[in-house]
């Protein structure tokens, strides 16, 4: 399975398929801290189970309003 997060290289993980996202993201080694979790471009809950082919990616959360000069 590939889990990417935004701004950084793509990492091609091993699957368990008893394993769900959570432990994906634990597996890769990058930071999934204050990021959106989607699979296969569909936010996800960390306990969903993934499969052979999926794509995970961690999305940082941009947060941020309008600046009125």
């Amino acid at each position: 399975m590939k889990v990417m997060k935004l701004g950084y290289a793509a990492k091609e993980v091993d699957l368990d398929e008893r394993t769900g996202v959570e432990e994906e993201i634990e597996q890769s080694g990058m930071d999934g801290g204050g990021c959106k979790v989607t699979l296969n471009g569909v936010g996800a809950d960390l306990s969903v189970r993934v499969k052979e082919g999926d794509i995970l990616a961690l999305v940082p959360k941009v947060e941020g309003g309008l600046i009125e000069s």
